[in-house]
């Protein structure tokens, strides 16, 4: 049984391993699309006819118009030469959340320092050794492109000492540099508090999402599983379990950033991810269990389990209690103790009461 156990959790289908865990996440502005996939926009018609935003679109451009215009009247009002700049920053580091904002706030604001202080010593460079400015800007722009190589969070280095090497009045020295950097972080600053004070979406938000919709197709894969699904069915709930992870491992290091600022209570979303990821394999076992010996009954562990998913999902949503395990228990007594489909239940059923608990705090914090 240990090693059925151990050959079914190395189906890729079930978990995809290491992968998940990787920090090359997708940009922070996917975030707020991902989190959306329980209310998708509706079009009834043709081009834009009936088209219905989510409520997280329509809350993220507006905390982008509001981050725009607040940053331009603050640049204006302070005497900012390129005031601009700072408008294009808020608008670039708004994000889907407070937490995916603070990151790229941060990012943006330590690529603009580090290029601007190079752009600075490209500008002195020019001043103090006889070469063209062209010259002095490639002795720039070697090591910001190198930094921008190996660190990702630095990618807009490199741009930003070449605005400053490139286009900088000859007679405005290092002061364009410092102008820059002041632009930048008026931007990062307003961006920030504008995701804090205007309709703020908190990384919370988009776990408790991305969980209800990983349950309900859990519930669904698992029908399919025992009840002998259409491949192309499991194959697309897979993908779709997936991506919603994915969406998870994302928000948790945004939540991350805002309980480092005290800006998040309640449990951290880590724990969650985890019982997530296991319930994923042990309803891959169930499909493998259904394919070793004889075909077992399993109607009535798929009623059973999909019920608790759906009511799972209810219950995040705010509309249901918390799921019951009793009917999965009942099921488990009728099975034959000694078969696989037996194991794979029992297993599933270990991991189900852990989800409860984990359940009870993300709501109860």
């Amino acid at each position: 049984v240990v090693a059925e156990r151990a050959g079914m959790r190395g189906d890729p289908s079930a978990d995809r391993g290491p992968a998940d865990e990787s920090h090359a996440m997708p940009s922070m502005s996917e975030l707020a699309r991902k989190g959306a996939a329980s209310d998708p926009p509706a079009r009834t018609g043709g081009f834009l006819s009936g088209w219905r935003p989510a409520p997280s679109v329509l809350r993220h451009t507006a905390r982008t118009v509001v981050a725009a215009a607040v940053a331009y009247v603050a640049g204006q009002a302070v005497g900012l030469p390129q005031a601009f700049w700072a408008v294009i920053t808020a608008i670039v580091v708004m994000q889907g959340s407070l937490g995916g904002t603070l990151a790229a706030s941060v990012d943006r604001l330590l690529a603009t320092l580090a290029g601007a202080l190079a752009g600075a010593g490209g500008i002195l460079l020019a001043l103090h050794v006889p070469m063209p400015r062209i010259a002095a800007f490639l002795v720039v722009l070697v090591p910001m492109a190198l930094l921008a190589n190996t660190r990702p969070n630095f990618r807009l280095a490199p741009i930003t000492a070449t605005i400053v090497v490139l286009a900088a009045p000859p007679d405005s020295g290092v002061l364009f540099a410092f102008a820059r950097i002041a632009e930048i972080t008026l931007g990062c600053l307003v961006g920030g508090l504008t995701a804090q004070f205007v309709l703020p979406d908190r990384a919370r938000r988009a776990i408790e999402t991305n969980a209800a919709t990983i349950l309900d197709a859990l519930g669904r894969l698992a029908d399919a599983h025992l009840r002998g699904g259409d491949p192309k069915l499991v194959d697309t709930l897979n993908d779709q379990v997936n991506r919603a992870l994915n969406a998870i491992a994302t928000a948790a290091a945004e939540e991350s950033r805002e309980r480092a600022l005290h800006l998040r209570t309640g449990p951290p979303a880590a724990p969650m991810l985890r019982t997530l990821r296991r319930i994923r394999s042990d309803v891959a076992i169930l499909g493998r269990a259904m394919l070793v010996g004889p075909r077992p009954d399993a109607d009535p562990a798929a009623v059973a389990v999909h019920t608790y998913f759906d009511a799972a999902t209810a219950f995040l949503q705010r509309a249901g209690p918390l799921p019951a395990l009793e009917p999965i228990d009942h099921v488990l007594d009728a099975l034959p103790q000694a078969g696989p489909l037996a194991f794979a239940v029992a297993t599933l059923r270990r991991d189900l009461a852990e989800l409860n608990d984990r359940l009870a705090e993300q709501l109860g914090g």
